[in-house]
């Protein structure tokens, strides 16, 4: 199937979205528990993540030498800067880089705070000192700026495009579809056992499965919508001349 051209490109993320799912709960299905948890989530070191890693570093190096969007090279850096950022961030969460960092500068205040630092509440708190609080609010800035500009920017070409069945509209429909996705199957476990629900080992499993399997199949939709934006800007620029 064509990335671009064909008049069935926009099925290419849907579908390969659908073959790893199949494949997600088959390997659940085959698998026990405690054989298949350390597979998909072992702190970084599981197959899964150490695949998924890569991906998302890929981003990177992918936005400069397949620019995803067209006009002057000016604009094309300032662009490949932020998905750049982007990459960057999505590496930094899936290795707790930044949590990591902030327990090495500032352990008192990581070790006393009940739960994760990068919150509200922790910007909130009274007794915190200035430093730790700058730098939680940096990582949020940087991180909010990095989602809001491409949102703000590209929102409305991509719904326009999503009903027009336009490629790259529906890779991103996928990407969001799976960031959601993760963000649901990481709080439910807690949130379930905060309302008195006990899951099972095998719900548990699946939760997992489905949250770091997620995360694989967003790098691979970044790179695929990258991939076909730069295809469409470069067969547009080819038609100009």
């Amino acid at each position: 199937m064509n990335l671009t051209t064909s008049k069935h490109s926009w099925l290419t993320a849907p579908v390969a979205a659908l073959v790893a799912l199949c494949a997600f709960i088959a390997v659940w299905a085959a698998l026990e528990p405690a054989t298949l948890v350390p597979l998909f989530d072992n702190e970084g070191a599981s197959p899964v993540e150490l695949m998924t890693l890569p991906l998302f570093a890929l981003v990177v190096p992918l936005v400069w030498l397949c620019p995803p969007c067209g006009g002057s090279t000016k604009r094309q850096c300032l662009w490949a800067s932020l998905w750049s950022l982007l990459g960057v961030m999505a590496i930094v969460r899936e290795t707790d880089a930044h949590k990591v960092l902030f327990a090495k500068i500032w352990p008192d205040v990581a070790a006393g705070f009940r739960g994760t630092v990068f919150k509200m509440r922790f910007l909130k708190a009274a007794d915190i000192p200035v430093m730790p609080k700058l730098f939680v609010a940096v990582f949020f800035i940087l991180f909010f700026v990095a989602i809001i500009i491409p949102l703000v920017r590209y929102a409305v070409p991509l719904v326009k495009g999503f009903f027009k069945l336009e490629p790259v509209a529906w890779t991103m429909a996928v990407f969001g579809g799976a960031a959601v996705t993760v963000m649901v199957v990481d709080r439910l476990p807690a949130n379930l056992r905060h309302a008195g629900v006990e899951l099972s080992d095998g719900v548990r499993a699946l939760l997992t499965v489905f949250e770091e399997g997620g995360e694989m199949v967003m790098a691979l939709m970044a790179l695929l919508a990258i991939l076909q934006a730069h295809l469409i800007f470069g067969r547009g620029a080819a038609a100009e001349k």
